[in-house]
């Protein structure tokens, strides 16, 4: 039996070798490059990229809720639910599934593979006198199978959830991979409050803050994330993100490679 679960580095390495010069260039993501197939394999690849590049967010007198309630439960299969409040938020589910129980002689092996990429960089954020609140209530009791679940509510926030199961009950061999790089660098998050700038939006006049050095304060920002009454007798696999707030980056991987029994 020859059963391979392997998490590369090729896309750390690739990385690396980038400057943030070079990324705040860049206008588009590059070109996925999934795997080539090959003959006589089951095969399923999935390429993401999350970029996130010189962004500026300014919140006065905000409130974000981002939230999922009574949703769910007693599901069975896969699900992949992404809810999201504020600005230049990035989520994603991914799922790979590659499955070789035909006859050994036709096929030799399952490949299920994922690659991730999330760049946050260069992104200002401001908040004064905001609320953020991202929660999950009652949510997917009972459900059996693979779930992905993205809430965020504030601002650059990236959430992933992936899954690459490879299935090769009659052949030799079973390969599952996930690859998954995340960087976050030279963004500004700011804290705080001005009460000049508040009142002034009463008028309809909106002025940009300055962009302060240091944070004054932080008694009136809030961010709550929760996660209540949820997942009670969950069955099989669950990626949960919740996040509030700005520039956070979370990520749930799941790798599975099973290969026959009385294979050499």
């Amino acid at each position: 039996m020859k059963t391979k679960h392997k998490i590369s580095a090729i896309a750390f390495v690739v990385a690396a070798s980038l400057s943030l010069g070079a990324l705040a260039g860049q206008t588009k993501p590059p070109k996925p490059t999934p795997e080539e197939p090959r003959e006589g394999v089951s095969s399923a690849s999935v390429s993401d990229a999350q970029i996130s590049l010189g962004n500026s967010v300014d919140n006065l007198g905000t409130t974000n809720n981002a939230g999922v309630a009574s949703s769910l439960d007693g599901g069975s299969g896969n699900a992949g639910v992404n809810v999201v409040s504020g600005d230049t938020n990035q989520q994603a589910n991914a799922l790979a599934i590659s499955t070789a129980d035909a006859d050994a002689d036709f096929v030799f092996g399952a490949v299920a593979s994922v690659g991730v990429l999330q760049v946050n960089g260069g992104n200002s954020l401001l908040n004064q006198d905001v609320t953020n609140n991202a929660g999950v209530d009652t949510v997917a009791n009972g459900y059996s199978g693979n779930l992905g679940l993205n809430v965020a509510a504030g601002a650059f926030n990236q959430q992933k959830n992936d899954a690459a199961i490879a299935n090769a009950s009659e052949a030799a061999n079973a390969e599952a991979s996930i690859e998954v790089l995340q960087v976050a660098v030279a963004g500004d998050t700011y804290n705080g409050v001005d009460t000049d700038t508040l009142s002034a939006t009463t008028t309809g006049w909106l002025p940009k803050p300055p962009k302060p050095t240091q944070p004054s304060r932080n008694l009136d920002v809030e961010n709550n994330a929760n996660l209540v009454s949820s997942l009670n007798g969950f069955s099989g696999n669950a990626g949960v993100n919740i996040a509030a707030g700005g520039a956070n980056q979370q990520s749930n991987t799941l790798s599975i490679a099973a290969g026959c029994q009385g294979c050499p």
